[in-house]
């Protein structure tokens, strides 16, 4: 909460409003708005919602936020049409209404004045937002709030529940492998799959391949969507590491993911993604298991003379009891040697050592399990476990 100055107090005698008037008037209605909220309250919200803005050439009208003041809340939207984000914080609302503000201005004004304990005043005059706080004043044009698109709203039945922590493991867990190229769009996003108390995640690029699982704490009995990899990547810096029981529900081509006081709204990737069943091997030549620490410094290490070089290839020689890493590069060689417990036939093959240090990053285990299949394939994963799954194409060296 926020202390209400002297002048603020006597504004709000000036400005009270009927506290049972209904739905807040827009600009367009002749109405002005006076709020108080606390700016770093403020600067958070602005700062979240700014993420949907578009980041190229489109209409005034999409390059606003636009604001809702009623019964002492404000709430925040920003969207460019396939991501949407609302943001709702507490505010001292003197008079409710709504008003449309370009974004990118609004928001770096406010990340320059925002300060503990300060207030921020905002206040509307037919098509101007007067700002002030302290010694800082400023008039910001506003466009028409009727010209902004409507708020898509989807339907509640069709959703799956899960612990906030578990989701933003999820995402974390293979993000990393979505494509990045336009050759294939629906590459371009994370697959999720809801059957029973499971939510599968999988994403890949066509060199790598990556799949986790978390648990639902309400039995679905299919559900399914193809989510964009930059709504993810926003929708992963919203969430937090807490048990909070989030709701993610699902219409046709949207997906609407509800956080408290936060919402993210997104247009799914349409069309089928790629059966992946497939793609996993299932036989293997060598299965060995490692110190994840160990071998993630020692490939970090070795990978130094490559990491210039537009693979960052790697080559793993492995045999019953030792992983030799090494690369080379016209700077020159470095190699590593890790500890490991192999059963099979010896491995030589080459990686890309970005692929690799990918997966060890977000696994959270001491040791880790790599399966080689008859090609090289490799499958890494947690021993016992099936959270995660990764599968890496090896690299043809040309000697």
């Amino acid at each position: 909460m926020f202390a209400v100055t002297r002048k603020h107090r006597q504004t709000i005698q000036k400005y009270k409003t009927n506290e049972n008037s209904q739905k807040p008037p827009t600009r367009g209605e002749g109405v002005s708005m006076k709020i108080i909220v606390n700016s770093l309250d403020l600067n958070d919200a602005v700062a979240k919602v700014s993420k949907a803005l578009p980041g190229k050439d489109v209409a005034p009208v999409l390059e606003c936020i636009k604001f809702t003041a009623e019964n002492d809340k404000l709430t925040l939207y920003a969207t460019d049409k396939d991501l949407a984000i609302e943001k709702t914080i507490d505010a001292n609302v003197i008079v409710g209404g709504q008003m449309l503000v370009p974004g990118k201005i609004f928001a770096e004004y406010i990340r320059n004045i925002a300060d503990a304990d300060s207030e921020v005043s905002l206040d509307t005059d037919e098509n101007r937002l007067m700002i002030s706080t302290g010694g800082s004043d400023c008039n910001i044009a506003t466009l028409d709030v009727d010209d902004y698109p409507e708020v898509e709203e989807i339907g509640n039945s069709s959703y799956f529940a899960i612990v906030e922590r578990n989701l933003k493991a999820l995402v974390n867990n293979v993000l990393f492998s979505v494509a990045t190229d336009d050759s294939r769009p629906m590459l371009k996003g994370v697959y999720f799959e809801g059957t029973g108390y499971t939510l599968t995640a999988v994403a890949t690029d066509g060199y790598r391949f990556a799949m986790s699982k978390k648990p639902l704490e309400e039995k679905v009995e299919r559900l399914t969507a193809t989510v964009p990899s930059r709504s993810l990547n926003e929708l992963f810096k919203l969430l937090g590491d807490g048990d909070e029981v989030l709701h993610v529900y699902i219409e046709g081509n949207y997906l609407l993911v509800t956080l408290p006081n936060t919402r993210l709204f997104t247009r799914l990737l349409a069309g089928q993604y790629i059966k992946y069943d497939n793609i996993v091997p299932r036989e293997f030549v060598s299965t060995l298991t490692v110190n994840k620490a160990n071998f993630e410094r020692s490939l970090n290490t070795a990978s130094i003379m490559s990491r210039q070089e537009k693979n960052n290839l790697v080559l793993l020689d492995i045999d019953e009891y030792n992983m030799t890493i090494s690369s080379t590069s016209q700077y020159g060689t470095a190699k590593e040697t890790v500890a490991v417990a192999l059963s099979g036939k010896d491995i030589n093959a080459a990686y890309n050592s970005r692929y690799i240090n990918d997966c060890l990053r977000v696994i959270n285990a001491d040791t880790i399990k790599m399966e080689f299949a008859k090609h090289n394939g490799c499958i890494i994963t947690i021993e016992n476990s099936d959270e995660v799954l990764y599968f890496i194409l090896p690299v043809k060296q040309i000697n």
